[in-house]
C-alpha cells in the first residue's frame, strides 16, 4: 500500500469523524459613526479584493463606507453623499464600467438616488433616477428586462412596486412602471426566477395588505403578471428573502415578520412559483427586522441568519439536512442596540462567510469571525485550481480529485448558479465584477475558493 494511498484513506476518515461545525467570535467593531444605522451592503468598492462595508445612516441622512484594510480592519467612515432620511442601499455596476456603485431609496423626499464609483471608492455627486416615490423604501438591483444592464425596483410605503429601466446601460434610467398599486406599506423586495422560466419575477412584502407576494415576469421584458398570494395573512412582514433552501433547485421564500416575532420559510412546491404553507423556524426573534440565507457551515445547503430588535440578537439557524429542517436559534450577539440588518461576506479572506450587523441606536456596524473548522487537507485544497483567476468570461476547475458539483456564490453568499458537469468551462460573462466564492464538491467534503471577475 503507496503511502499517498494511506495519506487519502486517512484524511477521509478525519473527514467522516470529524463533520463540519460553524461558530462565531465576538464582536468586532467596523464603526460607532453610522449615525441610525437602517442598512448595510457589503462589496468589493475600490477594486483591492477585499470586501468593504457601506452602510445607510438614517439620522444623519448620509451614506458612508469603511474601506477593508486587510485581515478585517476597516477605516474609519468615507462619505459617499447625503440622503434624506435614507433607509436603505444596495449597489451594483449601473454604468457598466466593470465597478460598484451605490443606490439609495430617499424617504423624505421620495426620491431614489444613484452615486457612480470611480472604481477605487470615490463616488461622484448623487444622480437622481425618480422622484415622487412615496415612501421609497426597498430596493433591488436585477435585469429585469434582459438586455444585460443593471435596472431597480423599489417597494414604496404608499405608491406601491414599480422599476425603472436602465436604459442605456450607462446608468441613464426611464420613468417609472408601475407592478403593483393596490398594496400598501411595501417593505421589501427582491428579484427572483420563481418559476423557471429563466426571468426574473418579483417578490414583495406589504405590512399594509398583511401579504407576501409574487409576480410574474410575463416576457422577460419587465411586462408584471398580477399579483399572486405567497401567505395572505402575513402580519407585518419586514424583509422577504429568496433562495432555495430544500436543495430541489428552485427558489423558496424567508419572512421576517415583526408582530409574531417570527422567521418563517414558504416552500416552491414544484419551481412554478406555487408555494406551500408557512413553516416557522423561530418565534424567538422579537420584533424581526431582517433575514438573509447562506451556507454558514459549508456543509452545501442553505442556512438562516435574522436580526430582531426587540432581544437585541443577531442569530442563525443550522439548516439540519439540506430539505429546510432548521435548527433552534443560535446567537451570535446581544450587544448591538436595535440591530436593523444583516449580511454576509468573507471579511478576511478566509474562505468562510462571517456575519455583519448594522444597528442604529448605538451607529454601529459590527463583524462576527466565522470560525467554521473547514476539514479539508491544505494537500488537497492546493491540488484544486479556479483557472483563469482573475477572470473575464470563463474559467475551468483544474482538480486531481473528481468533482461532483459546484456552487457559485456572491460575496451576500446566496446562489447564483449551480453546475454539475463541464467543469472545464464555467461561463460567468454576465456575472457583475467583483468577487465571488466557488465551493467544489469532491467525495464527501467540500473545497472554497475565492474568485475574481473583471
Amino acid at each position: 500500500m503507496s503511502k499517498m494511498y494511506c495519506y487519502i484513506v486517512k484524511i477521509l476518515f478525519l473527514l467522516v469523524a470529524f463533520p463540519l461545525w460553524s461558530q462565531f467570535g465576538v464582536e468586532q467593531i467596523i464603526t460607532t459613526e453610522a449615525n441610525g444605522c437602517r442598512q448595510v451592503f457589503v462589496a468589493d468598492l475600490d477594486g483591492d479584493d477585499l470586501l468593504d462595508v457601506a452602510t445607510a445612516n438614517r439620522l444623519s441622512s448620509s451614506v458612508t463606507w469603511c474601506r477593508n484594510l486587510g485581515d478585517g480592519n476597516f477605516s474609519s467612515p468615507q462619505f459617499i453623499g447625503e440622503v434624506n432620511q435614507t433607509y436603505f442601499i444596495t449597489g451594483g455596476d449601473m454604468d457598466e464600467d466593470d465597478d460598484i456603485d451605490i443606490v439609495s431609496s430617499n424617504y423624505a423626499d421620495d426620491r431614489i438616488v444613484w452615486f457612480e464609483n470611480d472604481g477605487t471608492g470615490n463616488f461622484l455627486p448623487k444622480i437622481t433616477i425618480a422622484t415622487q416615490i412615496d415612501g421609497a423604501l426597498g430596493l433591488y438591483v436585477e435585469d429585469l428586462d434582459g438586455d444585460d444592464d443593471m435596472d431597480i425596483v423599489c417597494a414604496a410605503d404608499f405608491s406601491g412596486l414599480s422599476w425603472f429601466e436602465n436604459i442605456d446601460g450607462q446608468g441613464n434610467f426611464g420613468p417609472a412602471r408601475l407592478i403593483e398599486t393596490q398594496a400598501t406599506n411595501n417593505r421589501s423586495v427582491v428579484a427572483v426566477d420563481l418559476d423557471g422560466d429563466d426571468f426574473l419575477d418579483i417578490v414583495a412584502s406589504s405590512s399594509g395588505n398583511f401579504t407576501v407576494a409574487w409576480y410574474k415576469n410575463l416576457d422577460g421584458l419587465g411586462n408584471f403578471g398580477a399579483r399572486q398570494i405567497i401567505a395572505g395573512s402575513a402580519s407585518t412582514v419586514a424583509k422577504v428573502y429568496s433562495v432555495d433552501l430544500d436543495g430541489d433547485l428552485d427558489y423558496d421564500v424567508l419572512t421576517a415578520s415583526n408582530g409574531p416575532n417570527k422567521i418563517a420559510w414558504f416552500e416552491n412546491l414544484d419551481g412554478k412559483g406555487n408555494f406551500g404553507s408557512e413553516q416557522v423556524i423561530t418565534l424567538e426573534a422579537e420584533f424581526a427586522l431582517a433575514v438573509i440565507a447562506a451556507d454558514l457551515d459549508n456543509d452545501l445547503d442553505m442556512d438562516v441568519l435574522s436580526v430582531s430588535v426587540g432581544d437585541s440578537k443577531v442569530a442563525w439557524y443550522e439548516n439540519l439536512d439540506g430539505n429546510g429542517t432548521f435548527s433552534s436559534q443560535k446567537i451570535i450577539s446581544t450587544s448591538s442596540i436595535t440591530p436593523y440588518d444583516v449580511k454576509v461576506g468573507d471579511l478576511d479572506n478566509d474562505g468562510d462567510l462571517d456575519v455583519i450587523s448594522g444597528s442604529q441606536n448605538d451607529d454601529k456596524v459590527a463583524w462576527y469571525e466565522n470560525l467554521t473548522i473547514l476539514n479539508v487537507d491544505t494537500y488537497i485544497t492546493e491540488k484544486v485550481k479556479l483557472v483563469p483567476n482573475p477572470v473575464e468570461d470563463s474559467f475551468r476547475i483544474e482538480s486531481i480529485y473528481p468533482i461532483s458539483h459546484v456552487k457559485i456564490m456572491g460575496a451576500s453568499g446566496k446562489i447564483l448558479m449551480q453546475v454539475e458537469e463541464d467543469f472545464d468551462q464555467i461561463p460567468i460573462k454576465n456575472f457583475q465584477s467583483g468577487i465571488y466564492l466557488v465551493e467544489i464538491q469532491i467525495e464527501n467534503h467540500q473545497v472554497v475558493k475565492k474568485l475574481v471577475k473583471q
